[in-house]
């Protein structure tokens, strides 16, 4: 058989050679389609052909631990618009008929839809109808769907621990963003359907159930909320402070019983706030914290067997030149002082001569045990962890610092956590906002991280005797934060703003941190002002007194008994109250407007009512402003006057603004408690020493 025979076979094998490959990469390429890409090219089609827009369904409902509830979500409609439909001059009428963003409708006239809003109310849709009822807007022209919207029944009550979410679901803050996944539900979802020529087919909506969502329980106590609220809100008010934060912590089980910012913002109208509002400072914005860090310093040196008690150092009279270009002073002029008596009268010059028996390494150690230059883990979003650098960056002078609270920055949450530590015997608790999942009835306990022990049980003990001496000796420079039947251990700070690059002595950050009782912690309460300058600065001078304020509310909500009952200063409160009592006895019957006085809008009467409980004296009031012809006090400014308005009655003010008094306590305020005036500091200089 010859060559040209040959040819065509081979001819032939080369065809039938090409078909198959071509035949399998056919096979390869519908099985890609057709399989492999199949859902990302069915969704593109339907997205050519629909635009659609997710519904978020109802959330779960949040609620404090006593099952008050907080959040829910209410029902509404979401409204969408075909504006070619709609003469454009119109547009601006159904923006403002619905409540629509300006602009949301008139920007996007040529747009085949818009939802114009995603929470019409029932009035912004009878709004809306009455347009169309009039003819200027066609009826194919409008669409609804029903929704639903988040509600916070106590307006700014908690807003820095709830947050917010849009009604789109797409912006959030607090707890509703860190517990997002768990509070929401299965939604719905709204089309446009086209053919293939853009052309409008229908507008859809799914009309699938909501699921029932899971509900959270917080840690939070929303009557101890309202007394923090109301505090730091007074205390702003009557210190001129651009803001003040505060945290009240359970050290044993590191639940957080309130958390608050002043000034706050309604959840319900988060858009109506400036965005500064929504930070929740206490973890978010570190600051460097002055002397409030002491105590941590001290509990280094004891921990390393560095100092006893009976040890002293020689304070320089309040003035230490440590060389050419670093001076440190102290407010007062002090000789020679043991470290207890450092941590009382909060010397730098004290405590950093002693700190200077530790290594960086040891001190560094320490710190970072009790959770400073780390994030504290709580379950709320943002969390700053604050700078600690290694003890190998540190310089001579930077050791100095740390050891009276700069060169480092930290937040009010971490001081908590960490004075927590102290108050609970050396063991640190991670802090958390969440106490269950679930249901009222059928809760789920929150499980946490397994508590760390930071410090011994001794090295606590003795930092807690030593805090006491800060409250409890008068020359000490947090006597105001007393409160009477109760020890109480804690320690002030007062540390100046860095601006441009220098510390501005007339701008600063007034703090007090602390616990009680002494004896057996059931609170950790750390209060913090920006910038005040009414009536004092320091912190024993506008701190303390919002402190013992706020702590002595939350002992008497949270019933613990005073654990000095002999203390005088208690027993004279007994005897005023009984005084005081008999003469409401001997007063004629309430009046018709006391007797039938409306309850406050917000909440049923009684909704924070809580059972008798230990008797506590009223907590010292938070300065006003002195008159001009005062007398001079400790801060070299005019003293201020006693509030005329009742301790206990400003403690409960914001309380009563949004939930009805108990009837009893209406007759119980009849007549005002006395106010119990905080003494001034004595021998104290005029003007605050640098860097303090």
């Amino acid at each position: 058989m010859n060559a040209s025979s040959l040819l065509p076979a081979a001819r032939r094998r080369a065809v039938l050679a090409a078909m198959l490959v071509a035949g399998v990469l056919l096979v390869a390429r519908l099985v890609e389609l057709q399989v492999v890409r199949h859902e990302l090219l069915a969704a593109r089609a339907k997205g050519q052909l629909e635009d659609v827009v997710e519904i978020p369904g109802p959330r779960g409902n949040i609620f404090d631990r006593n099952e008050q509830l907080l959040a829910t979500s209410v029902p509404v409609e979401v409204l969408a618009i075909e504006p070619r439909k709609v003469n454009p001059n119109v547009l601006g009428a159904i923006e403002t008929a619905a409540g629509a963003d300006r602009g949301r409708l008139t920007r996007r006239a040529d747009d085949r839809w818009v939802i114009a809003r995603f929470d019409c109310d029932t009035a912004a849709r009878a709004s809306v109808e009455r347009l169309i009822e009039k003819g200027v807007v066609p009826r194919d022209a409008v669409w609804w769907q029903p929704a639903y919207k988040r509600s916070y029944p106590f307006g700014s009550r908690a807003a820095h621990v709830l947050g917010y979410i849009s009604p789109d679901g797409e912006r959030s803050e607090g707890v509703e963003r860190f517990y997002d996944r768990m509070l929401r539900t299965t939604g719905t979802s709204m089309s446009l359907a086209m053919d293939a020529l853009r052309n409008r087919l229908d507008v859809v909506g799914a009309e699938s159930a909501p699921d029932e969502g899971t509900s959270l329980m917080l840690t939070i106590d929303a009557r101890i909320q309202a007394v923090l609220e109301g505090a730091l809100a007074e205390a702003v008010e009557v210190n001129g402070a651009k803001s003040a934060q505060g945290i009240v912590l359970d050290p044993r089980t590191g639940e957080v019983l309130a958390l608050a910012v002043a000034p706050d913002y309604d959840p319900n109208a988060y858009g109506d706030a400036p965005l500064d509002r929504h930070r929740n400072r206490l973890i978010e914005l570190p600051f460097e914290p002055g002397s409030v860090m002491k105590p941590f310093t001290a509990a280094a040196l004891v921990e390393t067997g560095s100092v006893r008690g009976t040890e002293s150092v020689y304070c320089e009279q309040g003035r230490w030149r440590i060389s050419r270009s670093r001076t440190l002073c102290d407010v007062a002029k002090h000789g020679t002082l043991t470290l207890p008596e450092v941590i009382q009268l909060s010397s730098n010059i004290g405590i950093v001569k002693f700190s200077r028996r530790l290594k960086p390494e040891d001190m560094y150690s320490t710190l970072a045990g009790l959770g400073f230059g780390q994030r504290s883990g709580i379950d709320l979003p943002l969390e700053a962890s604050g700078t600690l650098r290694a003890a190998s960056k540190w310089s001579a002078s930077d050791k100095d610092s740390i050891a009276f609270g700069h060169s480092l920055s930290v937040t009010p949450l971490q001081l908590a956590s960490a004075v927590g530590a102290i108050a609970n015997g050396g063991v640190r608790v991670r802090p958390r906002v969440a106490r269950a999942f679930g249901a009222p009835g059928s809760w789920q306990p929150y499980v946490g991280t397994a508590p760390e022990t930071v410090m011994s049980r001794e090295t606590a003990a003795t930092i807690t005797r030593w805090m006491r001496r800060v409250v409890e000796e008068e020359r000490a420079t947090g006597h105001r934060a007393a409160i009477p039947g109760y020890t109480v251990a804690g320690k002030t700070g007062t540390a100046e703003k860095l601006t441009k690059g220098h510390f501005d002595k007339g701008k600063n950050i007034a703090s007090f941190v602390g616990f009680a009782p002494a004896t057996a912690p059931a609170a950790v309460v750390v209060i913090s002002l920006d910038e005040p300058h009414l009536v004092g600065r320091t912190g024993g001078a506008v701190a303390a007194p919002v402190f013992a304020q706020v702590m002595g509310e939350t002992l008497r909500l949270l019933r613990v008994a005073p654990d000095r009952p002999d203390d005088p200063a208690l027993l004279e409160v007994k005897q005023k109250r009984t005084a005081e009592s008999g003469e409401l006895v001997a007063e004629s019957a309430p009046t018709a407007e006391t007797a039938e006085e409306p309850a406050p809008a917000g909440g049923a009467a009684g909704t924070f009512a809580v059972a008798p409980a230990a008797l506590t004296a009223p907590v010292p009031a938070v300065a006003k402003p002195a008159a001009a012809n005062g007398a001079t006090g400790s801060t070299g400014r005019r003293a201020p006057k006693p509030s005329a308005k009742p301790a206990a009655k400003r403690a409960t003010a914001k309380t009563t603004s949004k939930a009805a008094p108990n009837p009893a306590a209406v007759k119980a305020t009849a007549k005002p408690a006395p106010t119990a005036t905080a003494k001034p500091v004595p021998n104290a200089p005029a003007k605050p020493a640098n860097r303090r």
